[in-house]
């Protein structure tokens, strides 16, 4: 059986007996892997406080092709982005992320540049007092990465340029509108909410928290995004509305 090694972030782990669990990573030269951690369960297992979720570590395990499950042989922590005394919106929100990587992101198919994305906005929400605009600017790039997030440069039936401006979006087919197109139908982007979208494209997540935030312009991309995001995943990820809650309390 051959024995890879990867720098991975953990995304989740779940009982698989009483002395072992299945953790699910995601690596940059893997994607994600599923693979059985065995006796983590027991008192003296010197890899379970490195296999906790939101922990970046550099694994070690056994695959064979064919298998579902891979087996862990070792993992080494690197950093955790909870750390000792992680507050309620940050467990949250690094859950959030794992739950949208968990359900984009293929089995055993490369994807460097989710695995770049999911590392930058977690530096940034460890850095900087998490806000909706990190939540935002994760998800707007995980419909990018994953071909999901319709052009909303240019008017869908008119063609003019749009996204200095504003547009209405219809998430079920994709179009973006001006507004004389739209007739006032649809998720309404505004100015504000478009020049937020524009630096998204622009910046790293640590430069885009360093924006002045408005509610408003968060709260319609938001819209957009959570409809997109239930549109193609048929459901409602739990994480969210934890996240929403504790964000709203702040």
């Amino acid at each position: 059986m051959p024995l890879y090694e990867a720098d991975a972030v953990v995304l989740r782990q779940y009982s698989l007996s009483d002395a072992d669990r299945i953790i699910i990573f995601i690596t940059r030269e893997f994607g994600k892997i599923r693979a059985t951690a065995q006796g983590i369960k027991k008192p003296k297992s010197r890899i379970a406080g490195s296999l906790e979720p939101s922990n970046r570590i550099r694994l070690q395990f056994w695959a064979r092709e064919g298998k579902e499950l891979s087996q862990v042989r070792q993992a080494e922590l690197i950093h955790s982005y909870l750390g000792k005394t992680p507050t309620l919106v940050k467990v949250y929100a690094f859950a959030y992320f794992s739950e949208l990587a968990n359900e984009f992101i293929q089995d055993n198919q490369p994807n460097p540049a989710f695995y770049r994305l999911l590392l930058s906005c977690m530096d940034a929400g460890e850095h900087h007092a998490l806000s909706f605009s990190l939540i935002r600017y994760f998800e707007i790039w995980t419909l990018k990465l994953s071909g999901l997030l319709p052009n909303y440069d240019y008017c869908s039936d008119c063609g003019k340029c749009v996204k200095g401006i504003g547009f209405f979006a219809w998430p079920e087919s994709g179009k973006v509108k001006c507004a004389a197109c739209a007739e006032k139908g649809g998720v309404h982007i505004g100015a504000s909410a478009a020049a937020d979208l524009e630096a998204m494209m622009r910046v790293s997540p640590d430069k885009y928290m360093l924006r002045p935030q408005k509610r408003d312009a968060d709260s319609e991309i938001e819209q957009w995004t959570q409809r997109l995001l239930h549109l193609h995943l048929e459901k409602k990820l739990k994480s969210y509305g934890l996240l929403r809650e504790a964000l709203h309390g702040l």
